[in-house]
């Protein structure tokens, strides 16, 4: 699971016009929606600020929690490069384990998404990550630790979870 969002949004949609909100969060879609598909990755939702996408389904790929970090890494970096006054910031919350991919919904309406705790814990994650950081769950971190070996051990306390959570810190530096 891979959740990305743009910080100070609310901020940034009091200080500027509707229409030029509407073009930089048009940006940021672009950048986070080629990204997840240029890795295999499905997309969930655009929701508000915030982009959710998941791995490993309906398609099984190897390597995807390897992926998905991957895709965070570029939409982070790509997002922020600018390094402008205009430029948004983004951090990033993955986590890797089971859960249900389906339809949900009613007899009229239905949507295909992920649900279970791997879900909610990447999102508790994406909302402790700072601009340009991305946290991964302790499963994925054992997935793709050879890759980032500089990671950060961080032990959260997460909205919802009666127990410390495990993460690891990935900083996206151009």
């Amino acid at each position: 699971m891979l959740f990305v969002d743009i910080r100070g949004f609310t901020s940034l949609a009091e200080q500027q016009s509707p229409a030029d909100v509407a073009v930089q969060l048009n940006r940021f879609y672009d950048v986070a929606t080629k990204a997840i598909f240029r890795h295999d990755g499905t997309l969930d939702k655009l929701v508000g600020d915030q982009v959710m996408a998941f791995f490993g389904a309906p398609i099984q790929r190897e390597n995807h929690a390897r992926r998905a970090v991957e895709t965070a890494l570029e939409i982070v970096r790509e997002v922020m490069e600018t390094g402008s006054e205009t430029s948004l910031r983004v951090g990033a919350g993955i986590s890797t384990g089971e859960a249900f991919v389906g339809n949900v919904g009613g007899s009229e309406v239905t949507d295909y998404t992920v649900l279970g705790d791997t879900v909610n814990v990447a999102a508790r994650l994406q909302g402790e990550a700072a601009a340009g950081e991305i946290l991964i769950s302790d499963e994925t971190y054992v997935s793709v630790r050879k890759f980032f070996p500089n990671a950060a051990r961080r032990q959260l306390l997460l909205k919802g979870k009666s127990d410390p959570v495990i993460a690891w810190q990935i900083v996206a530096r151009s």
